[in-house]
């Protein structure tokens, strides 16, 4: 019976822990931190066969989940130059419009990058256009990739980046502040719902790797990425806001326990140049959607 608990525990780690290139598996990995939990249960069940390795056990899944939750991690509370909110909308909210005032005006956000943004409610954006400068509004922009981006600060170039996919890339912008350009990659990659579109989301999570090579100076990567951080098929970067700020939940927005991460995942990510300090991240609640916003301060190297 220990040999059994030890063998069911080893594959719950297994799969918590695997990089190996295969669907099911990376789907598996992504419920890394709830495989952990899972694990105290052969935990429990050995302590009536072997207390020491009972013991061993709980010391070990212990550390795993101290680890992987970060309960002792703190983010920077620094004031930083520039206040970024992105928010996953989910295309059938139909609060965008209390959303976006709720965002530039109450929050005085300085760039709000909505995504699964629904083309039908586009005359929201209609006032807007003369206050603040838009991505996405204008009819030959046409909300690529259910993309729109809400701007205090000028955006002065503007990209889309269309794979032979038509309906798979990313949307290239260069803000200006204070005469210092912040060059973004905005991106929302398929949810890997089959097979199809895993390897969809894969290829577009690979495509913006490369592109952030080409990137230099002052830099910013934003998007709902469809994967976890410990995913093999993340986008390599250290300055990032999981890591910057502890473990973090953006999706399913409702599932909390009292607050407590357990149940979610952190699917949406920002990720900057190396020079560029990432303060003051936190989620919130979003009326209308399934994900959190994730809200974040970017403080700009002047070098």
């Amino acid at each position: 019976m220990r040999l059994l608990i030890l063998v069911l525990y080893g594959v719950l780690l297994f799969l918590a822990f695997n990089q190996l290139d295969s669907y099911m598996l990376d789907l598996i990995a992504a419920l890394r931190g709830q495989l952990i939990l899972v694990s105290f249960l052969p935990v429990g069940l050995s302590y009536f066969y072997s207390k020491k390795m009972a013991s061993s056990l709980l010391v070990l899944s212990t550390i795993l989940t101290l680890v992987h939750f970060k309960p002792y991690s703190s983010n920077q509370r620094e004031v930083g130059d520039i206040k970024v909110t992105q928010i996953n909308l989910q295309y059938s909210n139909p609060n965008l419009q209390q959303i976006i005032y709720n965002q530039m005006i109450e929050e005085k956000n300085d760039i709000l990058v909505l995504l699964e943004f629904n083309d039908t409610q586009r005359h929201v954006l209609d006032n807007l256009n003369t206050e603040y400068h838009l991505f996405g509004y204008a009819e030959v922009e046409g909300a690529p990739f259910g993309i729109i981006v809400i701007s205090k600060l000028p955006i002065i170039q503007k990209q889309i980046k269309r794979f032979d996919n038509p309906k798979l890339g990313y949307v290239k912008l260069s803000f200006l502040h204070n005469n210092i350009m912040l060059n973004s990659l905005v991106f929302h990659p398929p949810s890997p719902r089959d097979r199809t579109l895993w390897t969809q989301r894969n290829s577009v999570l690979s495509k913006v790797q490369n592109e952030i090579k080409t990137l230099g100076g002052n830099w910013l990567i934003a998007g709902d990425f469809n994967t976890v951080p410990w995913s093999r098929y993340f986008i390599e970067a250290d300055n990032n806001c999981f890591d910057r700020s502890g473990f973090y939940v953006t999706w399913p927005s409702k599932i909390q326990f009292n607050g407590l991460p357990v149940l979610g995942l952190p699917i949406d990510h920002c990720i900057a140049s190396e020079k560029i300090r990432l303060t003051n991240i936190n989620t919130s609640f979003v009326k209308g959607s399934d994900h959190r916003s994730l809200t974040y301060e970017v403080k700009l190297s002047k070098q």
